[in-house]
């Protein structure tokens, strides 16, 4: 690609645009959209390999060989389906450095019961979880951190990398990606805005020790806007749910709104998501379509043609409420040169760009770790399955163990109870009859037959015959051999 140096036709100001193919770029004075174009070096013939210190081949592109080239690899997830990151760089004597960076991918999760589900993730990596940049703004961030130069914007085209010349394998990419992290996470989304693009980003600036510079930073982008759903009808008859519903609903005008909703839930037409869970379900979605309805008739707005601004952002507000959006970049690539340099590297970068081939084993050997890190999960989860369900036995069985001891402790309280109880009332008793028998100035005996018979307090001995009666005598006790001879015996009081 050359850049070359034209004016805007609005304000007069330099541009860096190309020669060949049109494409667009925007005014840094003005702000008006101009067509640039750009032309490849199809070289091919001095392809380079791209080797770690340890003989770990990353890829390979197209380099002078005035370049020295370098390969890292980071083994470390980026994110959950990130398991490591390489960067290949090429730097010569001008003081020319490019790098092709790896993938990576961000998810800004907006719905809080999401955010719960991932929180419980076992094995979770929380690395590439952050809030969302709009493209502009993710390369610019990136270009600086990298250049540690402060930036302007000055031209924008296409970026001629692998993705930038076959989008529908970009899109294939993402779509598969989002599916992967679907399964990781077990519930399926729905995508209510996409964006796949390779550009070229050309900005200007001054480095730390103040001398002026050129970076091109190029990036095949990704992203969407997701929203989850709930199979509600999975493994069920549906042509027969929709008979029995087309029943239910007959002609009743209250019904019809909630069949309609449901019929499209089930042919999946609609879905139903978090956010319809958690107002009301079908019923409430069923309930919220009425009332847009209701609202369309009385209101009847007027169609308009929708406006097409080109300085909007092309993603990130879609303006429905989403569960999450997934970002990043399948490959980044970054060019940094003195000002006086920037012919030579921009014609080396668009070479180095448009010839980079990532290694195939490397891209087999991410595909077979995050196979392995879902196994793992998916292991994990059911083995915490398991101790949930061990735990739940366990503590039936205290509560089973907890609920006899409770019984013993209760029988054995009654019968403590009742064993007061009685002591108690052979106390009343005892009380009772002593306080009777002072009262009459008697004392209580027990004759042969078991009567009880009451003899004066003023008897000191008491006595009964063979027919139970009974007889006190005051002071002395009768001798033994006369009792005898009368056949009398003494008796004491109970």
């Amino acid at each position: 690609m050359e850049f070359q140096a034209y004016t805007c036709p609005q304000c007069g100001a330099q541009l860096n645009i190309d020669s060949v193919d049109t494409h667009i770029t925007v005014c840094p004075k003005c702000g008006s959209s101009i067509h640039i174009t750009y032309k490849t070096n199809e070289n091919q013939s001095n392809l380079k390999d791209f080797v770690t210190a340890d003989g770990v081949r990353i890829a390979s592109a197209y380099v002078p060989d005035s370049y020295k080239l370098n390969a890292t690899i980071t083994n470390q997830w980026q994110s959950e389906m990130i398991p490591f990151t390489t960067r290949a760089s090429a730097s010569n004597a001008d003081e020319i450095i490019m790098f092709a960076d790896s993938k990576e991918l961000f998810h800004d999760v907006k719905n809080v019961f999401i955010k719960g589900i991932i929180a419980l993730v076992p094995n979770h990596t929380s690395n590439g979880y952050k809030a969302f940049e709009e493209p502009e703004d993710y390369v610019k961030e990136y270009a600086e951190r990298i250049s540690g130069a402060v930036l302007n914007l000055v031209a924008k085209t296409d970026l001629p990398s692998y993705f930038g010349k076959n989008p529908k394998d970009a899109l294939t990419q993402l779509n598969n990606d989002v599916s992967a992290f679907d399964a990781f996470m077990e519930i399926p989304s729905a995508p209510v805005n996409q964006l796949c693009e390779s550009v070229l980003y050309k900005f200007e600036g001054k480095t730390k020790s103040g001398v002026d510079c050129v970076v091109f930073a190029g990036v095949d982008y990704e992203g969407q806007e997701l929203i989850y759903g709930f199979d509600l009808f999975k493994g069920l008859n549906l042509d027969k749910l929709k008979e029995n519903l087309n029943k239910l609903v007959g002609s009743t005008p209250s019904l019809q709104n909630l069949g309609s909703t449901v019929s499209d839930v089930i042919s999946g037409k609609d879905k139903l998501t978090f956010d319809d869970m958690m107002h009301g379900g079908l019923l409430g979605k069923a309930m919220r379509r009425n009332k847009e309805k209701e609202t369309m008739k009385v209101h009847e707005p007027v169609k308009q043609q929708p406006q097409v601004n080109e300085e909007s952002p092309k993603f990130g507000h879609s303006g429905r409420r989403v569960d999450q959006i997934t970002f990043g970049a399948y490959r980044k690539y970054l060019c940094v040169a003195l000002k006086e340099r920037e012919k030579e590297a921009e014609r080396d970068f668009i070479n180095f760009v448009s010839t980079y081939t990532p290694d195939q084993d490397l891209s087999r050997r991410s595909a077979d770790l995050i196979n392995q890190k879902m196994a793992q999960i998916r292991q994990a989860v059911a083995m915490n399955q398991q101790i949930v369900m061990q735990k739940q036995a366990q503590l039936h069985q205290m509560q089973m163990e907890t609920s006899r001891k409770i019984s013993e402790y209760s029988r054995s309280a009654s019968a403590g109870l009742m064993d007061s109880w009685k002591l108690k009332m052979d106390s009343d008793a005892r009380m009772s009859k002593a306080r009777s028998e002072a009262t009459l100035g008697v004392n209580t005996y027990t004759n042969s037959y078991g009567q009880n018979v009451q003899v004066s307090v003023g008897a000191d001995h008491v006595y009964e015959n063979q027919y139970g009666d009974v007889y006190g005598v005051s002071g002395s006790a009768l001798d033994q051999s006369t009792l005898n001879d009368l056949n009398w015996k003494k008796i004491d009081d109970k």
